[in-house]
Formats: C-alpha cells, structure tokens, sequence
C-alpha cells in the first residue's frame, strides 16, 4: 500500500493529539505554520515538519516518508542504535534520533516517522552566502567539516548523502549533519545502498555501500568553501543555480571543459589546487579507495595564480618578453607572465625611435647575424630581413634550435611582426598626404560655394 501524499501528511499534523496516538510530547506540542501551511522541507522520500512544546521551550523535527521501503525499518533500527552508543557530547556533529515505524496516524493507518530535536543552525547555502566575504570563517568551517568526516571514518559511519541541505553551521561554527535515511553503520556490512546521494556531490562513477562513500562528496565540499576563501567572486561567477555550492553534475562529467575546475586549478591558495589535482585523480580512478580528505592550512600562503591549462597567448610574445639572455624557462615562468603579455605590447612600439642598438646586443647569437650588413639608425629594416625564411619553420626550427637561440629568434619575429603594421598604417599622418587632402577640401568648398552663389541654371 501506498504511503500518504505530502498533502495527507500536511493535513494531519495540524492535529497533533490525533496524528501522534504513542508520543506524549509531540501529542501535547504545537505545529508550526509558514506561509504554506505546516510544511517546513521536502525531499524525495519524505516531508519534513516543525513542532514546539506548549511552553515554546523544545522544538522537534518530524520527518514522515512519502515513499515506500521494505528495508527502511531494518535500517533506522541497526542506525538508532548504533548512534545510541556514541555521545553526542563527544560527538557535536550528531543530531540524536527516534525512529518510530508506527509513530504517525494518517487516514486510519499508522506510518514510520523519524523525530530529532530542532537545531538553530543554518544550513550551509545560507551561511555560505553571510560568510562567503571573511575567509577565515570559510576555513574554520572547512577545517572543522574536515575533522567530522575524519571522525566518522574512524567510527566506521557514513552519512551516504553529504550535500548542502545536510549540513548545518551552528553559532560557533561547528558542522553539524541531519537526514540519516543513506547512512552507513558497521551493522549495515553487505547491504544495498538506499540512494545514491545529490547529484551534484556524488562521482558519476557509481560507489559502493560502505565507510568510504563519503569522500568524494565530502571533498567537493571542503574544495569550494576553501576555493571561496582564496577568492570569494567564483561564489557569483561559477554558480549556475541554487542547487549547490562550486560544482556540479556536469563539472564530474566533463573535467576537461569544466570552467569551474579550471578556476580552482588556478586558484592563488596552493591547497586548492593540490585539492583540485585530488579531486581530478578521483574522476579518473577506477576504484572506491579515494584517499581521505587532508588536513586544512588554517592561514595558508597565497601565491600568484599558475594556470593549469595553457594560456590563449602566443608563445612568441611569451619569448619576446624574457630579458636578454634568459631562455624561457619552465611552464610556470611561462604561466606567471601570461596574464601581463598584452600589457607590454604597446610599451614596446616606440622602439624604432630611440634606436638603441645595445639593447639587442648583449644577446650572443643576433650579434653576428646583424654585423654584418649595414645597420641605419632611422629604422631597423636589415634587423629583420634573415628573419622571414625562418618565419613559415617556427614549429620546426623550435625543436631543432638550440634552447638558448629560440628566445632570439622569436623576439626578433615578434618585434618585426608588430612594427610593420604600424608603419603601413601611419602614411595618413605624413606632411604631403596632409596637405593634399586639404587642398581637395579646399577645392571642394570652393566649388560649393560657386554652385551657391551662382548656380549655372
């Protein structure tokens, strides 16, 4: 038989002395409405609802089920008790449950409920959205997620569903988790998982039942509260919806065109990239035994950005710019200064004009090239002339030049490239052309004038 529809539910629950037959506090307490009745969330499975005690002092959480399972009662029974044993004192991430398979009266039946006290904390979408400016209140909170999901893994416990509307941010910024319907406990060995977990946190490769399901998720969440930290504007540039924090369904999917994972690979926080790397090497690993989270750099040392995938930027004006002497250098040197190639170039077009030939002499391979033939100062036309049959083998003569010749070759190549376009186009700011064109000005207006003042007809 079919369980209840949200609207049976939200019905019966105005009425709690009927609904809740077994439970003396929920029977004497009181539901709380919101502008759409007595419901306060609903998921999949279930529906959850808000009740306070007569004296307001004690509020519960009552989840009832709109779906139905034959294992759900065998679950929540092996979950209650093995949480029974630990303390919540100790244990602050842990909301204590009941699990009551005959617990609520709705049309003339009984059905399970799930009763947890209500804690004032936010969820982590909300307090994300306060905090995502102070970055030291992103690292704590990422700090102490860390250590929650370490300690569930030395109890041998999973959550099975880490996301946004699982978690909860109390006063001190302390993780708390709720809706344990996926949760795994040592009981549980050889058991079907219940559900696979939020898209947007899970592997698209499918993981199984046990203590380590809840790395991947756990470490997409640490990865975007510390990319936050490092640089708080991805919080409105990565976001597609309000259905997640950093990433998503399709970022899993197609790592390679993920403009999320490649703002994280770049990010000026070391850890985050090193998280990024981990979060990749999970994607592609083809077993479940991901490695645990890491430990969080409370203060960590930004450095400047390293992109992870080559720049748009040709590698010409990335030569062209390296000083005298210096060969390129590794990816990184090249990287740093990927992002300022386009500043230096107009900088570097009133060159002609000085004409200091030093400059390109202390380099020791241009010297015998340009000696030989006669060098004019107004302009540097003989500099660039062994040039253009180099020019269509850039690909291959990069690999068969020596390292130390490539930055000369392509400095001169760049320097040339850039300069012939300005000349070609400043022939309108010659003295004659000048002239000329306001001579036929000129002229013209003279021949306006006449045909007004005496018109030939």
């Amino acid at each position: 038989m079919e369980p209840p529809s949200l609207t049976d539910y939200m019905m019966a629950v105005q009425h709690p002395r009927l609904c809740f037959p077994d439970d003396d506090v929920l029977a004497a307490s009181t539901t709380v409405l919101d502008a759409l009745g007595p419901v306060t969330g609903s998921g999949v499975f279930g529906c959850v609802f808000r009740f306070t005690s007569e004296d307001g002092a004690l509020t519960w959480a009552v989840k009832c089920f709109t779906s139905h399972s034959d294992a759900r009662a065998d679950r929540y029974r092996k979950i209650c008790a093995a949480l029974a044993e630990l303390r919540p004192a100790e244990e602050r991430w842990l909301v204590p449950i009941e699990f009551a398979p005959e617990g609520v009266l709705v049309g003339g039946r009984r059905w399970p409920l799930v009763k947890m006290p209500w804690r004032p904390a936010a969820p982590l979408l909300d307090w994300v959205e306060r905090w995502k400016d102070n970055p030291a209140a992103l690292r704590a909170v990422a700090a102490d997620f860390t250590a929650v999901v370490g300690r569930m893994g030395e109890l041998g416990i999973a959550h099975g569903d880490l996301q946004h509307g699982n978690i909860l941010i109390s006063a001190p910024r302390r993780v708390q988790l709720i809706d344990y319907d996926a949760m795994y406990v040592p009981a549980l060995a050889g058991t079907a998982r219940p559900e696979r977990g939020h898209r947007n946190y899970q592997r698209p490769r499918p993981v199984g039942y046990g203590p380590r399901m809840d790395r991947f998720p756990a470490r997409v969440i640490q990865l975007s509260l510390l990319g936050l930290a490092a640089d708080a504007e991805l919080w409105d540039r990565l976001r597609e919806d309000d259905d997640r924090l950093l990433l998503g369904q399709e970022d899993f999917e197609d790592p390679g065109g993920s403009e999320a994972l490649a703002a994280l690979a770049d990010s000026p926080d070391p850890q985050v990239r090193d998280i990024t790397a981990r979060l990749l090497a999970d994607l592609r690993s083809p077993h479940d035994l991901l490695p645990p989270l890491a430990a969080v750099v409370m203060e960590p040392t930004l450095t400047p950005v390293t992109p992870a995938r080559p720049r748009p930027a040709p590698v010409p004006d990335t030569a062209s710019e390296a000083p005298a002497g210096q060969p390129t250098g590794p990816r990184t040197d090249e990287a740093r200064g990927g992002g300022q190639q386009q500043e230096p170039r107009p900088e570097a077009e009133p060159e002609p004009e000085p004409e200091p030939k030093p400059e390109p002499e202390p380099k020791p391979k241009p010297e015998p090239r340009t000696e030989p033939g006669p060098r004019p100062q107004p302009h540097r036309a003989p500099q660039p002339q062994p040039q253009p049959p180099q020019q269509p083998q850039s690909a291959a003569s990069a690999t068969a030049a020596p390292a130390a010749d490539r930055p000369v070759r392509a400095a001169a190549r760049s320097r040339s490239t850039r300069r012939t376009p300005v000349r070609r186009n400043r022939w309108l700011l010659r003295p004659g052309v000048l002239l000329c064109l306001f001579v036929l000005v000129l002229l013209l207006g003279l021949l306006v004038a006449l045909f007004l003042v005496a018109p030939p007809w």
